[in-house]
């Protein structure tokens, strides 16, 4: 009974689309690298502005660059983080989402 249940189970995630490495795998598991960086059209680096607030879209953990250094980056401070959105680089608080520096990227 046991042997049939796990089996119902992985031919029902297999049938929606989802992978048993991608389940044991959360979400701060991802490879860093270009892969992890979302790509949105709608806002280039020009529409940025310092002091203006995150849109929703963008807030969300999949655009968090955690390996800043490797993008040649600085630190982010305490109660900030750097997302990574279109090839640009955006410095937010993680409290309000307000922007505070804006690096185009190359």
């Amino acid at each position: 009974m046991k042997h049939r249940t796990i089996t119902v189970r992985v031919v029902g995630l297999a049938l929606a689309g989802v992978s048993l490495p991608a389940l044991a795998a959360g979400p701060g598991d991802m490879p860093p690298g270009p892969g992890r960086q979302q790509v949105r059209p709608s806002m280039p680096h020009n529409d940025w502005h310092k002091g203006q607030r995150l849109p929703g879209d963008y807030r969300h953990h999949s655009f968090a660059v955690s390996d800043w250094r490797s993008h040649g980056l600085h630190a982010p401070p305490r109660g900030y983080q750097w997302l990574g959105v279109n090839g640009d680089y955006v410095l937010v608080q993680s409290r309000n989402w307000t922007i505070s520096e804006i690096v185009p990227g190359h």
